[in-house]
């Protein structure tokens, strides 16, 4: 009788709390049931070249831009044969098919079902032509679309084209240099590597102190890992980036492990190729290979008393509390807070599923932005990139996430898809990411700038239009600054915006001048001013803005410093530490000319961080990287934390609305977008100098780091004399409009007054006219390799046509001379430097 006594009140006393726990759930929205993220459900696909599979694609559960979905390239033979190997993981798939499309995916080409596909355990093997629609030597979206038995549409992306670019050979020496690193003997071998070791070019320039980085500069047993006991752990992801007839980037992604401290540590690896394959000799141009450790959630990873991240980059995303006391660093995919009031590690969000180390958990596709750490340990943050797994696998957008240190959960408060490339999205991310106490969250994307309001999931335009010269962010992400809305060069005022508070004001130029931010140093403002007579406009239709005064205005509004000398002017500004430096030019007989910087010292102290980054050498792995806490851990202390995701019912996603803005170019480069521009000559140089490419936002290229032939011309342009009363830039023109089956009068046009930018835009209908200014000869010699002519303006307004070109010399045709003839490579290049290297190139 006693104990079923008990055992009713037991059952009572469970019963009233369960009331009282359901009661609560249910007044909060299920706002405090959480949960763990859920697993990759998602299938694979992947391309086969022989043996090899490359090219793998995640799936996408919406639809994206294939414009910017460039991954990966496979080129596909005369037969136009492709083989498709789907990785199911037990997902069943009702139905799969493929287009092909522009490369802007504005024009469908051609749509098909696949049947009659060969199972092969969790495999699915595709085996199909391609129609004879597609052009030889042009690029195109392949779109796979799988339909899953739940219900969901998958989108996978890719490109093709259809050439002959030896794949097989450029693939066999990637991976077989790749395994060279892993099987070398190490140190003490007298040619790690074997003959691999001889493509190597190492020099003063290379690091051999790290794990962490290696390239083509390091030594061959540097590149074999220094003797470590280096083990895959993976087979390699092979992703072809780019391929032409001869080169080809290429990059390898896989799992390894290393001894460290008596256990195997782990680190996910990327290694990038790029090759030129001539038929009989295969070069290596470049090489770089990145290993970042996975770091072990153990109180073995606070040994030293700081926080030990191995082998990694001392370049840490990592942001403190105001005491220091608690810090939110990311590593190897993962985030992670650690609070030293109480000696806790919290890993806060991770893809990574340890004992699941399919590629899904693996894809590194993400990022993390740190908004905010209070000292009680809670945590703002956003992930952007693509979706592993979870609620929103296989999205592309922005996930805003706040971590309650009390509670041990994490919220989602908002996301944000986004339907370019998570490469783009990336690059987006580095202009404006920042969180008010208001819980209004800012952003910057596609040239706009966004407020999301995260307590009701809100969003509104602030600014929209702007290009990479028309705002500043403060580098704490609190202050912003914009010209007008569609002033551009010639903004009458400015609008300052404090995001803390989300209040702006304006800053007028003054009558008859005209503003230009140029940055922040701390959150004091600085500008330029320039009069609207000292602007100038060339005959190409560029315009240079000399500003006769800067000013700094200080945080309360006030005037700080300001700059002005009489005869000279300003014309850039960069900001090193606590230096500003004055790029200005003088005032001379025949315009303005360079006149050297000018540097200010900033007086006020920056503010420096509590907890740092240190690296450190040791005897097992070289040089490792640690974070050096305010306060040491004691490691037997540490406590790891698992946080719970809260469960909420609907949906918290936010459209965000679309907004005109001007002409971007995307530069790619080894690790993926470089640089978002608004200058097709700015793009240009950085993909040349990254050994990478420029595209329009269409997908169009503006520039690859890669020639089609040793020597080229363009026969079809020959000498033209100028005849009297007709300049020779108007026979320039004319000889390109009759290239392209015109007929204009270009004399007639530059005589109404029309610069040669509007002039060609008017007439070149479906071009994209590419103002290149300011790039070297060898970038633009990348337009006649293609059978498009260069137009080089002189500084006396004369101008010839470049056609063509060979290892010595650059061929003009010159209608001054009336002549089609050739120039020394190395006196051209200082002859076009002389009058400012003033092109214009057309797509």
């Amino acid at each position: 009788m006693k104990k079923a006594i008990i055992k009713l009140s037991v059952f009572a006393g469970v019963f009233l709390i369960s009331l009282v726990v359901i009661s609560f759930f249910m007044n909060q929205g299920n706002r405090d049931m959480t949960s763990q993220m859920g697993a990759a459900t998602l299938p694979t696909i992947s391309i086969r070249c022989g043996e090899t599979q490359i090219n793998q694609m995640y799936g996408y559960s919406h639809e994206m831009e294939p414009a910017g979905m460039r991954e990966s390239i496979t080129p596909v033979g005369e037969q136009r044969q492709v083989e498709a190997v789907i990785e199911t993981y037990g997902q069943k798939i009702e139905s799969a098919g493929f287009e092909v499309r522009s490369v802007d995916g504005q024009r469908l080409v051609e749509k098909t079902e696949l049947t009659g596909l060969e199972q092969n355990e969790t495999q699915l093997l595709a085996s199909f032509r391609l129609k004879d629609l597609i052009e030889e030597g042009r690029e195109y979206s392949l779109i796979f679309i799988l339909n899953l038995e739940d219900g969901r549409e998958a989108r996978y992306y890719t490109r093709i084209i259809q050439a002959d670019y030896d794949l097989e050979e450029k693939l066999a020496f990637i991976t077989g240099f790749s395994n060279a690193t892993l099987n070398a003997g190490g140190a003490g071998e007298e040619q790690p590597m074997g003959d691999y070791a001889s493509k190597l070019e190492p020099g003063a320039e290379g690091d051999n102190s790290t794990l962490a980085r290696v390239d083509i500069h390091s030594t061959a047993s540097q590149v074999a890992w220094a003797g470590v006991d280096v083990q895959k752990e993976s087979d390699a992801e092979i992703q072809i980036r780019e391929i032409a007839a001869q080169t080809a980037s290429a990059t390898l992604s896989y799992l390894v492990s290393y001894p460290k401290d008596g256990e195997r540590a782990f680190a996910q690896v990327e290694e990038y190729f790029r090759v030129r394959y001539t038929g009989d000799t295969m070069y290596l141009l470049d090489y770089e290979r990145r290993a970042e450790q996975i770091f072990a959630e153990t109180s073995d990873s606070f040994s030293s008393g700081n926080i030990d991240l191995g082998v990694a980059d001392s370049d840490v995303e990592m942001k403190e509390s105001d005491g220091g006391t608690v810090l939110a660093f990311s590593q190897a995919g993962s985030l992670y807070s650690y609070n030293g009031a109480d000696s806790s590690l919290a890993r806060l969000f991770s893809f990574y599923d340890a004992g699941k180390e399919d590629s899904r958990t693996l894809n590194d596709r993400h990022g993390f932005r740190i908004l905010h750490v209070d000292e009680t340990g809670n945590v703002m943050f956003l992930v952007h990139g693509y979706m592993n797994r979870g609620r929103h696998e296989g999205y592309c957008g922005i996930q805003v996430c706040y971590y309650s240190s009390t509670l041990n959960v994490m919220e989602e408060l908002a996301f944000l898809p986004y339907t370019k490339s998570p490469d783009i999205l990336e690059a987006e991310m580095e202009n404006l990411s920042f969180a008010n106490g208001k819980n209004d969250l800012y952003l910057m994307l596609d040239g706009s700038i966004y407020r999301i309001g995260l307590e009701d999931q809100s969003a509104e335009i602030v600014a929209e239009g702007l290009d990479e010269d028309g705002y500043r962010v403060s580098e704490d992400g609190s202050m912003l600054v914009w010209e007008e809305a569609g002033q551009a060069d010639f903004a009458r005022s400015l609008v300052l915006m404090n995001l803390n508070t989300g209040e702006s004001e304006s800053i007028e130029a003054g009558e008859g001048n005209f503003i230009r931010p140029l940055g922040f140093m701390g959150q004091d403002l600085i500008y330029g001013i320039a009069r609207q007579e000292d602007i100038q406009e060339d005959d190409l239709g560029y315009t240079v803005f000399p500003m006769f005064r800067v000013e700094i205005r200080d945080f309360n509004g006030e005037i700080y410093k300001t700059w002005q000398q009489d005869g000279f002017y300003v014309t850039g500004c960069t900001i090193e530490g606590n230096q500003i430096n004055l790029e200005r030019v003088s005032a001379a007989t025949e315009g303005l000319a360079e006149a050297g910087a000018e540097q200010i010292l900033y007086s006020d102290e920056i503010a420096e961080s509590q907890n740092g980054v240190e690296t450190a050498v040791t005897e097992e792995l070289e040089t490792i990287v640690r974070i050096s806490l305010r306060s040491q851990a004691d490691s037997k202390k540490v406590k790891i934390l698992t946080p719970g995701e809260v469960l909420f019912e609907g949906s918290r996603e936010v459209a965000l609305e679309k907004a005109e803005h001007p002409e971007r170019y995307y530069v790619y480069g080894k690790n993926g977008v470089v640089d978002i521009l608004s200058s097709p000559a700015k793009a240009a140089e950085l993909a040349y100098e990254n050994l990478g490419t420029a595209a329009a936002e269409d997908g169009s290229y503006v520039l690859k780091r890669d020639r089609l032939h040793s020597s080229n011309q363009i026969m079809a342009i020959e000498g033209i004399l100028a005849e009297d009363g007709e300049s020779s830039l108007a026979v320039c023109l004319d000889a390109i409009f009759r290239f392209e089956g015109l007929m204009r009068d270009s004399q007639h046009l530059l005589d109404q007054g029309m610069d040669v930018l509007s002039i060609l835009e008017q007439n070149l209908e479906g071009r994209r006219i590419l103002d290149l200014r300011g790039c070297s000869l060898d970038i633009v010699l990348y337009y006649p390799d293609r059978e498009i002519p260069v137009l080089a303006v002189q500084n006396d307004g004369s101008a010839v046509l470049i056609t063509g070109f060979n290892e010595q010399n650059v061929v003009l045709m010159n209608p001054q001379t009336g002549t089609v003839y050739k120039m020394g490579m190395n006196d051209a290049r200082e002859w076009f430097a002389e009058n400012g290297n003033r092109f214009i190139a057309y797509w």
